[in-house]
């Protein structure tokens, strides 16, 4: 939309093709450009598919980081403080075949400690996930409680619990609420409190049936 103020005084704004505008106090109307001349550099567009790459990996969960990434800075959301870790820490390849490496990636953070090892199966009844307690973490947190998390390979729809199982039970069975094929498994832990959590860890990439 353009305003004119005054007819022989010019406007400003936008009408069809035309733009109307004011600089150096003289009236200026032109047409937009059918393309700019300005490409994006490769470094650029490189750039650009890193945060793509990211966005497109936390998309799916972004309920889910605003309980389990804190923001370390004044203004910085907890989507935002994930998002920048997984752009320094989780992406693979090079432009344009740049991708989340999900056993590098998080989608929780805290001091809480992981598991010294996990492994998830396929069950008639959903995923059994197993995970081996470091003995000392088991000692000094035994209230902490699991969370599972899951990620669709085939459509990127992601599915989350805050489960009531401690850390010493070694063992959960879990049906996530997603379609058939192959998932992302990852577990987390929380503190009783719900203040703390640990990092996320990825179990690994399972047929689910």
């Amino acid at each position: 939309m353009a305003i004119i103020d005054n007819l022989f005084d010019g406007g400003r704004g936008r009408l069809g093709k035309m733009v109307v505008y004011k600089m150096n106090g003289m009236n200026i109307m032109r047409t937009k450009p059918e393309s700019y001349s300005d490409q994006k550099s490769p470094a650029q567009m490189a750039q650009r598919k890193r945060l793509q790459a990211v966005n497109e990996f936390l998309n799916p969960f972004s309920r889910l980081l605003k309980l389990t990434f804190k923001a370390e800075k004044p203004g910085q959301t907890a989507r935002s403080e994930a998002q920048s870790y997984n752009m320094r820490n989780a992406l693979a390849g090079e432009h344009p075949h740049i991708h989340v490496d999900k056993s590098k990636a998080l989608l929780s953070r805290g001091p809480l400690p992981v598991p010294a090892s996990a492994a998830v199966t396929q069950q008639p009844d959903g995923l059994l996930i197993e995970w081996e307690n470091d003995p000392e973490a088991a000692s000094r947190h035994p209230h902490d409680t699991l969370v599972v998390i899951a990620l669709s390979a085939e459509n990127g729809y992601g599915d989350f619990h805050f489960t009531e199982t401690r850390r010493s039970a070694g063992r959960y069975t879990w049906k996530p609420a997603l379609p058939d094929g192959t998932v992302d498994v990852w577990i987390a832990f929380r503190n009783r409190e719900q203040t703390e959590m640990s990092d996320s860890m990825w179990v690994e990439e399972v047929e689910e049936v």
